[in-house]
């Protein structure tokens, strides 16, 4: 293989997290936009490197998938991810979920799934932690009660917030959620898993 298209492809790896945008790429002048195009189509088209979108580029494998969900689509980590990055839950999940307002989705990239989860005016609640945006702990217990299907099973999460205890600033975020987004038909729910949680012994 040529020394242009190594030189590409350790480009696009040694970025932060192993992804590129076009326009950083284009920026190292390393040979005019027209070879750099064709060449990171033919890198990609090889599994050399991971196009995520138009315009953005991963190292093969992917060395940060929180990361890589991110750039493809735009919302917050949610559901087990947050729980993930929370340090509620040890084991990573491989199905990334990022929440977004619209916009429901999904692409299989190599071990991962990337996943779209459109919540609509529901997709507020989150905060950067160390780089990625993340749904608050309170937000991330109610969208796991709201959409229980991406959620890990009901009693390893009442365990695991049970564990966490949440402070009283956010029991009262979560329920500002619940006030906002949940009929009072349904608020039985969410009331008996703040019972279950915030219970001693």
């Amino acid at each position: 293989m040529d020394n242009l298209t190594e030189r590409i492809r350790h480009a696009v790896e040694n970025s932060p997290n192993g992804i590129a945008g076009l326009e950083t790429l284009e920026s190292l002048q390393l040979c005019d936009n027209f070879t750099l195009k064709t060449t990171l189509s033919r890198l990609s088209k090889s599994s050399r490197i991971i196009r995520l979108k138009r315009g953005v580029y991963s190292s093969n494998p992917i060395r940060n998938a929180f990361v890589a969900a991110q750039c493809v689509y735009s919302g917050y980590l949610g559901f087990s991810c947050a729980l993930y990055v929370h340090k509620l839950i040890a084991e990573l999940p491989f199905v990334v979920a990022v929440v977004t307002t619209y916009k429901s989705a999904s692409m299989a990239i190599g071990a991962y799934e990337f996943r779209a989860i459109a919540m609509r005016e529901k997709a507020i609640g989150f905060e950067d932690i160390g780089g990625l945006t993340v749904s608050t702990k309170a937000k991330t217990l109610f969208d796991c009660l709201y959409l229980e299907r991406y959620s890990i099973e009901r009693d390893k999460l009442i365990e695991a917030y049970k564990t966490a205890k949440l402070s009283p600033d956010e029991l009262r975020e979560f329920d500002s959620y619940i006030k906002r987004f949940v009929s009072k038909k349904r608020r039985a729910k969410f009331d008996e898993i703040k019972k279950e949680i915030t219970s001693k012994g």
